[in-house]
């Protein structure tokens, strides 16, 4: 049988397709200290999903367009928001996934990338990734890498998503996810191909190398506290 690879993962119904929602709960609840919306803006979401991003946002910004190499996950968004004018989504080659040809002529103010560069093949798709998101930036724009593995394991990351879990009162719905995963293709996935992990030093390495303005956010965004994000300012 062949090596199944993350792409191959994301393209069918997975345990992720009813918890996203958690998650992007808490992402959201905080993101406006760092990206404050308006109705003029345009959006671009990087690894879109099924569309929760846009299911927030729709109606705040002028403009969003979702971005995945999941054609089922593009259905689902669209058919949400299908009476929602300004809200596409677009499908990525699945063999090509960085490229944003069809955005290319556009740009954007907002751009967020949301618990997907762990899922990249290499440092090199990530430098790919920030320069793909330079040409497309607005004056002024602001991009967000959500959810970056920069050290530590796979137990210390159940272990942060754990302790917030239960800060929010979604312990059990974590603890059922965590199961169902363990006896899932995703734990033939993860233990075939494993995450991305690059240092905080590498990713502002990279951003150096590409001539962009980046920090930390001193906050976590998500759930899972050890990881980090990354906010870049054009």
């Amino acid at each position: 049988m062949a090596k199944q690879t993350w792409l191959d993962f994301w393209q069918k119904e997975n345990e992720f397709d009813d918890s996203m929602s958690m998650n992007y709960a808490y992402f959201l609840a905080r993101v406006e200290k760092y990206i404050p919306l308006s109705r003029t803006q345009r959006v671009l979401d990087i690894g879109s999903g099924p569309g929760n991003l846009e299911d927030a946002w729709f109606s705040r910004v002028a403009e969003m367009h979702g971005l995945d190499i999941s054609t089922r996950y593009n259905e689902i968004a669209r058919s949400k928001h299908a009476a929602h004018p300004g809200i596409y989504f677009h499908d990525l080659p699945a063999d090509d996934y960085l490229n944003f040809g069809v955005v290319a002529n556009q740009q954007f103010d907002v751009i967020i990338v949301m618990s997907v560069v762990q899922y990249y093949k290499s440092a090199a798709d990530v430098e790919t990734l920030i320069r793909n998101i330079k040409q497309i930036a607005a004056p002024g724009a602001k991009a967000l890498i959500c959810d970056l593995m920069v050290g530590g394991s796979v137990f210390s990351d159940i272990l942060s998503i754990m302790g917030r879990s239960l800060r929010q009162g979604q312990l059990l719905s974590m603890l059922r996810l965590l199961v169902r995963l363990r006896f899932s293709a995703y734990y033939t996935v993860r233990k075939e191909n494993g995450f991305l992990v690059l240092s905080r030093q590498e990713w502002l390495d990279i951003t150096r190398r590409v001539g962009v303005a980046a920090h930390f956010v001193d906050e976590p965004l998500t759930l899972q506290q050890e990881r980090m994000n990354l906010l870049i300012q054009f």
